[in-house]
């Protein structure tokens, strides 16, 4: 939970950094989610592949605001940390929110990572290259 803008002072610029930091998390599971129920009706393999593409694209936009959130939003506890009369409390609380929402986003990225392999994943052994190996199928087509 954020606090309020004014106990937070020098941070209090960043309490929308914050924010995204700890939405991020949420975003990327919904986001994934949705491609999942999209793909659940379609069998196009193109429009599967199109589907794919636009939803990583999305995650990858999120988790780069994310990073660059949690950057600004961390630069600006440890300089609260550095001021004479800082607020010392704001800013330790800041850090453990930051790290907190920092382990939710590494944790929707490794859960889409394994959902839906990368191409990285294709270089190894034993594994098939095609994109549409690694979608997963859609369903069955009318009896």
């Amino acid at each position: 939970m954020l606090p309020t803008a004014r106990r937070w002072t020098g941070l209090s610029l960043r309490a929308r950094d914050i924010t995204t930091v700890q939405g991020a998390a949420a975003l990327i599971d919904d986001l994934g989610a949705d491609l999942d129920r999209h793909l659940q009706h379609e069998r196009r393999p193109a429009e599967r592949l199109r589907l794919l593409r636009e939803t990583t694209n999305r995650i990858t936009r999120v988790a780069n605001d994310a990073i660059q959130a949690y950057q600004r939003a961390s630069r600006a506890a440890a300089s609260e940390l550095t001021k004479p009369r800082g607020n010392v409390a704001a800013a330790m609380e800041a850090r453990v929110i930051l790290d907190a929402g920092r382990s939710e986003i590494l944790r929707a990225l490794t859960a889409a990572q394994r959902r839906y392999p990368s191409d990285v994943d294709s270089d190894l052994p034993g594994t098939d290259d095609s994109i549409s190996s690694r979608v997963p199928p859609g369903p069955p087509p009318p009896a």
